[in-house]
Parts: C-alpha cells; structure tokens; sequence
C-alpha cells in the first residue's frame, strides 16, 4: 500500500476538501485552506494518485493539513505498520518520537497584513508518542522566541486544560453575578423571597 506524501498544513481553518481517488475509488480526503490548495493537489498528483479540489461550507474541527484515509481505500495504514495513524511519518527515528502535524496556537488576522500578535513568540500544539513500546500518546505545546521550549502533557492532563481553558474564556465574557442587597433574604428558583 502506498502512503500519502506529508501534506504541510497551516492549521488555519480549511476551506476545500480535496478527494483522493486511486483508480476508482475515493480513498481519501484532505483538508486545506485557499493558500494550500494547488500545492496540495501537486503533492497528492506527484505521488501518482488523483486528486479532485471541492469547495466546501467550514467545519470546526477541520484544519489545512488534516487528511482523513478511509479504512477500505488503498491508503489505509498497512498491517504491522508501526506508526500510528496521526503521525506524520518523517524523521520519526531522528527524533526518537512519532510526531503529528503541528497546530498553530499564534492567531493570524485575515483582514489586516498586520497583526496585532506579530511580535509574539510562535507556539503551536501537537501530538508525540516515545518509540518505546507501551508509551501512551502525549501533548506537545512548543513555544518558540528568545528561550524556546515544550511542555508535555498526557492527554488526561489536555483535557482537563481544554475544560479549564473554556472556563476562564467564558469568563472573560460572562457578566458579573447580581449580589443581595445587605440585609436582604435570599431568593429561591423562582425568584420569589
């Protein structure tokens, strides 16, 4: 079975669901943003398989890069294959770890050049995995600048920070809670004391 060639993404929302057939059947489906759509299409041509652009409505949870194999097409991950199915299979054995296509977490602003978060540090957010066997997936924030670095989450931890992330946005947003007049009774469901 042939793998489909690293398609580099920039994690920005995706506008266009490129399929990938070989032969007759659909065998995938990449993801890509306005920008990354004919190099896509180049790449996926390039490895000798057929690729068909779709413009489509955006869905959350679909970024440029993401590519989707379905199980019965030909690039569906081979049996014994020692990677898992989110690695991005280049230079796993150098960095001792599979490694997932990065997120960026840096907004950029599609309406101004200029934006306002251009001279912070860059930082993006991916999936790592040891190559020792029995090691669980980890998450990987990675922050660039004058002293980069990465903090390694376990994906228990991802979660609770997803939750807690969501908290203090809403917060952020929320409008602050009535308080009682001093010496005044507290009221009950419906309001009334």
């Amino acid at each position: 079975m042939i793998v489909l060639p690293l398609l580099p993404g920039c994690g920005e929302p995706a506008t266009v669901r490129i399929e990938v057939y070989g032969g007759d059947s659909l065998d995938a489906a990449a993801y890509a943003c306005a920008e990354h759509v004919t190099a896509f299409v180049a790449t996926i041509g390039a490895a000798g398989w057929s690729a068909h652009p779709v413009p489509r409505v955006p869905e959350p949870g679909r970024p440029c890069g993401y590519v989707y194999r379905y199980p019965t097409g030909g690039l569906a991950d081979p049996p014994g294959d020692a990677h898992p199915r989110w690695c991005d299979r280049d230079g796993c054995t150098a960095r001792r770890r599979h490694r997932s296509a990065r997120l960026p977490l840096t907004p950029r602003s599609p309406e101004s050049p200029v934006s306002p978060f251009a001279g912070q540090a860059r930082a993006d957010v991916a999936l790592a995995q040891a190559l020792v066997s029995g090691a669980e997936p980890m998450l990987v924030l990675a922050v660039g600048g004058a002293e980069p670095g990465e903090l390694m989450l376990t994906l228990n931890q991802g979660l609770v920070l997803s939750y807690r992330i969501r908290r203090l946005l809403g917060l952020t947003t929320a409008t602050p809670a009535r308080r009682p007049h001093p010496g005044s009774r507290p009221r009950n469901r419906r309001g009334c004391p």
